[in-house]
């Protein structure tokens, strides 16, 4: 996949560079997107640790054609899209009953660096984005 090519590589998180409008910045973080045995599909790994030092992890593969797709973890999503808008972009889409419900934007900066933003929604409804 020609369009996955300048994403697929090993990302640290700058947290003091970021805006969070829900939850708190971690301290430290890395997001790792690579391709799998399948041509249309990536795999993306984030791992972080909060200033409190507790570390999590999260990982999801998924087929990056631009359709959507039956999504595994149920407690996430019922489906997920993914589209390379061009070489620079890429957009996941997480719905449950044909709702959106986050949206992650890929962004390759002149800088060399990936910028990440998530959208979605606060529990009350009002949207909320972390860059």
């Amino acid at each position: 996949m020609i369009e996955a090519y300048n994403f697929l590589a090993s990302w640290q998180l700058f947290p003091e560079k970021g805006t969070y409008e829900l939850g708190n910045r971690p301290k430290s973080g890395t997001c790792k997107i690579e391709s799998t045995g399948n041509k249309k599909e990536i795999h993306i790994s984030t791992n972080w640790v909060t200033l409190e030092n507790q570390a999590f992890n999260a990982s999801y593969t998924f087929v990056a054609d631009g359709d959507e797709h039956p999504f595994y973890d149920k407690e996430l999503a019922d489906s997920v899209s993914a589209t390379f808008t061009d070489a620079l972009n890429f957009d996941i889409v997480f719905k449950r009953n044909n709702t959106a419900l986050l949206t992650l934007q890929h962004e390759l900066l002149p800088n060399g660096f990936l910028k990440i933003a998530q959208h979605g929604n606060r529990p009350g409804g009002d949207a909320y984005t972390n860059t």
